[in-house]
């Protein structure tokens, strides 16, 4: 990417996609503790100051990226979920529209209260108002696959969901020695830890006994 500060919305908007996309791989490869801003713009061959033009701290350029991976999850179960499906079928489509996005699985598992208040109310606002639209989707999925649940058993279910995917990172990225010791002292009894997948989908069966009851 040049030096030159981008002067047209267009070239504006290409110089930011640009940033997301290096934080991007940066975030993939580094823990979200290690990276500043300093760090990415050295990536980027700019210099701090020019970064400033783009985006003001850290935490929003994680929330702009954490923005986009709800949008595009949102956009590919939407086209998914058309037709009623048998509830294995559906548990699975979340699941998969999920831990198919690792950039997303690895964001969700940020703090984003945390970098939402660091941002400020109004910023916190424009956040929740632009990814909406992924929980007014996973809703009328729900709705539709279990037209008689209530709007109650709903609400807790997408809660419960949400709340299970912040954990999806931690839960599949266990290292290989601490699997290994807590299988060795049966931390968790004697069954061996189910695949991340498979973890995430018998857990969501089970909490979907509440919207077919």
């Amino acid at each position: 990417m040049g030096k030159q500060r981008a002067r047209n919305p267009k070239e504006i908007a290409q110089r930011k996609e640009a940033i997301l996309q290096e934080t991007e791989r940066i975030f993939l490869e580094q823990r979200y503790e290690d990276i500043t801003l300093v760090s990415i713009a050295k990536d980027l061959q700019i210099s701090r100051p020019s970064l400033y033009n783009y985006f003001t701290s850290k935490e929003e350029i994680f929330l702009a990226l954490l923005k986009g991976e709800y949008l595009l999850c949102q956009a590919s179960l939407k086209q998914a979920a058309q037709g009623q499906l048998t509830t294995e079928a559906f548990i699975s489509l979340l699941v998969t529209n999920i831990f198919d996005r690792p950039l997303f699985v690895k964001l969700l598992s940020l703090h984003a209260a945390a970098m939402e208040e660091k941002l400020g109310y109004e910023r916190m606002y424009q956040f929740k108002t632009d990814t909406q639209d992924f929980f007014h989707t996973l809703e009328r999925c729900i709705q539709e696959q279990f037209p008689k649940t209530s709007e109650a058993a709903c609400t807790q279910f997408m809660i419960q969901f949400h709340l299970l995917m912040t954990t999806a990172y931690q839960y599949s990225s266990i290292p290989a020695d601490q699997a290994k010791v807590m299988q060795e002292l049966n931390i968790f009894g004697t069954t061996p830890l189910l695949d991340p997948r498979e973890f995430y989908k018998q857990t969501l069966l089970q909490l979907c006994q509440s919207l077919e009851a």
